[in-house]
């Protein structure tokens, strides 16, 4: 039987190896992940296992430094724009993708790193969450999800995902609004009401804090990355107004870790 952890760890390994990284850890069974560290900045890599039934593999590039999206092949190559996971039910077939993301690391990796050491902008250009909404969300932030959860029905859809999809949705649709003197003041409403709901979405997960004290907004839960409710929303906005494509949905691709993370923590200590 392959050893899929031994062949990431040898063929990713060899390939990322030059640029200073050095396997970090196998997480719930279906992420493994590579590091540097670049000062003071962090950077990652990681192989994702869809779950531990479905056979299918994504690659993930993702920083430390503020203002930057998880970057997948997607993101990179056109011809995979439409693509997130590769399908490996084989070990031939495991081994191939494996080969694939290498390659893939060794010839775009190196560039994409680079422009990943510093933040983006500092955080006094940012027109939408200053100190004073980040203080509006703090003290509304319940009064803000019962206002826009009353108008999208979001918090009542069974699974964590697809209540992700949906607040996607309703970005989605506003993709045509411009904001202007005239409407600020009521997208960046809905902006916080959406953040708000993410924020209530990520919770109910054990240790679940936000903190508000921090350049952005930040929402952990132990074991997963941060997510920055107000600043992931904006930004999910402006992507797809900008961009008029939602090949990859903003929300669900930032979110989706905690729920799924957590839920396999659960049935690992049932297993315990």
């Amino acid at each position: 039987m392959l050893n899929r952890k031994k062949v990431i760890k040898d063929v990713i390994g060899q390939a990322v190896k030059d640029m200073g990284f050095t396997y970090k850890r196998k997480l719930f069974g279906v992420i493994w992940t590579f590091s540097r560290t670049v000062g003071s900045v962090e950077q990652c890599i990681s192989i994702q296992q869809e779950s531990r039934v479905q056979k299918e593999y994504m690659l993930m590039i993702y920083t430390s430094a503020r203002g930057h999206d998880i970057v997948e092949i997607g993101k990179v190559l056109p011809e995979y724009k439409n693509k997130r996971n590769w399908e490996a039910e084989t070990d031939e077939e495991f081994v191939k993708v494996i080969e694939f993301f290498a390659s893939f690391l060794k010839e775009k990796a190196p560039a994409i790193l680079e422009e990943m050491l510093t933040d983006k902008g500092p955080v006094q250009e940012d027109p939408f969450e200053t100190p004073e909404r980040k203080q509006y969300f703090k003290e509304h932030r319940k009064e803000l999800v019962e206002k826009y959860d009353a108008i999208y029905h979001i918090l009542s859809i069974e699974s964590a995902e697809d209540k992700l999809k949906r607040i996607d949705e309703v970005l989605w649709d506003k993709r045509e609004a411009e904001i202007t003197p005239d409407n600020e003041e009521e997208m960046y409403d809905l902006f916080m009401g959406l953040a708000a709901i993410l924020s209530e979405i990520m919770l109910v997960y054990d240790g679940a804090k936000i903190n508000y004290d921090k350049q952005h907004v930040e929402l952990t839960v132990p074991g997963c990355a941060a997510i920055h409710p107000l600043y992931n929303v904006a930004s999910g906005w402006k992507s797809y107004h900008v961009h008029n494509n939602k090949s990859t949905l903003y929300i669900w691709a930032i979110g989706r870790m905690i729920p799924m993370m957590c839920e396999m923590k659960k049935q690992l200590m049932k297993l315990w």
